[in-house]
């Protein structure tokens, strides 16, 4: 059986332990959405900091932009990964790159009294090396430019893989509406296969089981379903179906 990760999104709720709840439940990792969720720093840092203290399971964060700014305070924050959304060619994630990681590979600005360290600070070249290793890179792909360039951008120094993301790639090849369209079920085969010849990890962002089904066969192993959201509103359903039905 393949070796398949199971993740989710936190799209709202800043609580600072849903990562540990998460980790119990046997969550591989999580994605924190800077991209669309209203979160200050302080509600990040909650965030990252609980899942690095407990260990185990691996902080994603999808990025409001390439920019520095953002970038370097997530990353002494102690977030374990970034993800770019909309990234369409390679200078997009290489930005990214650019700013999570110490050189030589990047220009990540150096101040290890911080949480990143755990506020013990290990010799300096030994921790930028391993934070270079622990750091990992992904680029979205959700429009037809990045499907095209998949491999130009996995090709980026750094880049650890990618997730697909299906809602605004169905928007860009005009096929919303299609749960199983074949222009989403041929770009999941297609940069799949791209980032097995790279070597690169993959996955994809979607409760879409056709995706999902697609995305294992082609080989995939990364999973992010649905969000704290979703699973709040089902439970909430259920729990009003099974108290009205009694």
């Amino acid at each position: 059986m393949a070796d398949y990760r199971a993740g989710i999104m936190i799209n709202e709720i800043p609580f600072s332990n849903l990562p540990v709840l998460f980790r119990q439940c046997g969550l591989d990792f999580y994605i924190i959405d800077g991209e669309h969720g209203a979160f200050d720093y302080r509600e990040f840092y909650g965030m990252v900091c609980s899942a690095r203290m407990m260990g185990g399971i691996e902080t994603i964060i999808r990025l409001p932009s390439n920019q520095r700014k953002d970038i370097v305070k997530f990353m002494d924050m102690g977030a374990d990964s970034l993800l770019l959304p909309m990234t369409n060619c390679a200078e997009d994630i290489r930005q990214v790159v650019k700013y999570a990681k110490y050189s030589p590979l990047g220009e990540r600005g150096i101040s290890t009294m911080r949480a990143h360290t755990l506020y013990s600070p290990p010799p300096l070249l030994e921790y930028m090396r391993s934070a270079n290793e622990r750091t990992a890179v992904y680029a979205q792909i959700e429009t037809a430019e990045g499907v095209e360039r998949i491999d130009e951008i996995l090709a980026v120094d750094g880049v650890s893989g990618f997730f697909m993301g299906p809602n605004d790639l169905s928007d860009s090849y005009g096929c919303l509406g299609d749960k199983a369209a074949p222009q989403i079920l041929a770009a999941i085969g297609k940069t799949a296969e791209s980032a097995k010849r790279a070597g690169k990890k993959c996955g994809i962002i979607t409760e879409n089981e056709n995706y999902i089904r697609k995305a294992k066969e082609s080989g995939m192993t990364m999973f992010s379903k649905g969000s704290e959201l979703s699973l709040l509103a089902h439970g909430l359903r259920r729990t009003v179906t099974e108290i009205r039905e009694r």
